[in-house]
């Protein structure tokens, strides 16, 4: 999050122990062609020069490269220079800070300093991926961080929850019931990967076998083994910009380049793809719900995009994962199912319908990886929880799941209706609302020069869920914009939260 020229990493309520960096401090660099020397100098002649004093904390290197407009990778190489020539001291975990002697400075940093100095030296026994990963110092972002937007899901008054407890019960008496020789498989309980090869054809327009789902407890459970399995160091991978974060701190753990590539109201800008200089080995991209805007990747740019990655021998990935309620017309088919040449990979999440109650995701494989992924899960991941399949699979066969799904979705577009509506009647030519077209949120963009705190601030107050795009951007962040969550308001109640924010930004401006 970031209020005014002050960036922190910590969520909302939460205290430093340090003071943090003014980013004042670099607004010289602003608008300027930014290297890692030019970033080192400028730090260091601000530490030497009092401007930094001993103990103040750093903001993330995140938030100093969405400052600058610049990567990230620039950033961590200028802090790493600096700690190296004994201008900052970090700890993994805790943050980075300007030097102080043990003899004058806070128990905190001497602490740091001391554990780097003594114990066991455990760097030495790092692997490639501890080494970018220490690198990186991936600053966490929490759900607190974002207000239950991006890792929320179904309001929990609207789930299955006579069905969920009625299936749990039966098969938490029958387990003599139980086949558990499919219980065998390390992709996880057969039957139910059967049942979702039926949804997703009926669904999704894709048509797979069963050996090509992989099951995993939760979105990273089957994201992290695919993408420690098919990258490679030095791999240009195209992302959405923005995107979600958590793929591209993947990628670059894994030593991969990432190159970011706009978004419109259409989805990404395939267009700019021949811009990119260099080859590139893979495409993520979520074209069904992109993250955060919300929009859809039109059909003719899916065409496009399948078609310049055939060109160039570029494989897919395809995060499904928020993909269930389209408000402006039918869905367009999935990646997977237009693709002819077997580059793609799909994931996918049953989060957004049925979390608390299921956290169940899935990659679809194409048939040449089945071996490849099948001693994977046989040396590192085969064990799940089989009673939550086997609910699971029941709900899928009877229809249970996509009943749901409908009754949703005709409540959700409902009250996306009514934020939209309230937010243009309120706030008139003040926003501007994205174009997008599916998902649990709205993006909105403030004109004025309002600080970011005082909307966040106004939208507490209001009962609303609020939360900056920021961390979505791999460079060149929006200022002032912001999703708004509708899922879990009814229509009356959000029209009237609308009016107390309007209220409460008027007031905060005018004091």
């Amino acid at each position: 999050m970031f209020v005014g020229d002050f960036f922190t990493a910590t969520p909302p309520g939460a205290q430093l122990s340090q003071k943090p960096m003014d980013l004042a401090i670099l607004k010289q660099l602003k608008g300027s062609k930014i290297s890692a020397e030019a970033l080192r100098e400028t730090i260091a002649s601000a530490i030497e020069s009092k401007n930094l004093a001993p103990g103040e904390k750093l903001p993330s290197t995140r938030d100093i490269a969405l400052y600058l407009g610049i990567s990230r990778t620039t950033v961590m190489k200028s802090l790493d220079n600096l700690i190296a020539t004994g201008h900052l001291t970090t700890s993994p975990g805790s943050g980075t800070w300007v030097r102080k002697s043990e003899a004058n400075g806070s128990p905190e940093i001497a602490q740091a300093e001391k554990e780097q100095a003594t114990g066991y030296p455990w760097k030495d026994r790092y692997s490639n991926l501890a080494i970018n990963l220490d690198a990186q110092r991936i600053e966490a972002i929490e759900s607190t961080d974002f207000d239950e937007i991006n890792f929320g899901s179904a309001p929990s008054g609207m789930l299955p929850m006579v069905a969920w407890k009625k299936s749990l019960l039966h098969w938490s008496h029958s387990t003599d019931s139980v086949n558990f020789e499919a219980n065998s498989d390390a992709f996880g309980y057969r039957p139910l990967r059967q049942a979702i090869a039926g949804y997703l054809r009926r669904t999704k327009q894709i048509n797979c076998k069963p050996e090509q789902i992989v099951i995993g407890s939760g979105v990273q459970s089957v994201i992290s083994p695919a993408f420690s399995l098919l990258v490679k160091p030095d791999d240009a991978i195209v992302c959405e910009n923005p995107g979600f974060w958590g793929a591209r701190e993947q990628f670059h753990s894994l030593g991969a380049a990432v190159v970011p590539v706009g978004v419109d109201e259409h989805g990404l800008m395939v267009d700019l793809l021949d811009e990119i200089e260099r080859p590139v080995q893979w495409v993520y991209v979520a074209p069904s719900c992109q993250e955060p805007s919300g929009v859809m990747l039109s059909e003719k740019r899916r065409g496009h995009l399948l078609d310049w990655c055939r060109r160039r021998n570029c494989a897919i990935l395809e995060d499904d994962w928020d993909s269930e309620f389209q408000y402006d017309g039918q869905a367009a088919p999935s990646l997977f199912s237009l693709d002819k040449t077997g580059s793609v990979v799909y994931f996918y999440s049953f989060w957004r319908l049925l979390y608390p109650l299921v956290s169940v995701s899935f990659l679809v494989i194409p048939e040449q990886l089945i071996e490849l992924f099948q001693s994977y899960k046989c040396s590192w991941d085969r064990q799940f929880t089989l009673v939550e399949h086997l609910v699971l699979t029941e709900l899928l066969d009877k229809n249970v799941i996509e009943t749901h799904m409908r009754s949703l979705w005709k409540t959700l577009r409902k009250r996306r209706q009514t934020l939209i509506f309230s937010l243009k009647k309120v706030f008139k030519d003040e926003v501007q609302l994205s174009s997008s077209t599916s998902g649990m949120h709205v993006v909105l963009q403030f004109k004025n020069d309002l600080p970011e705190s005082a909307i966040l601030i106004a939208a507490r107050k209001a009962g609303l869920s609020c939360g900056s795009t920021a961390p979505f951007y791999a460079h060149s962040a929006k200022a002032n914009e912001f999703m708004l969550r509708f899922s879990s308001h009814s229509e009356d109640e959000i029209e009237a939260r609308v009016n107390e924010f309007a209220i409460a930004l008027n007031t905060n401006h005018r004091a």
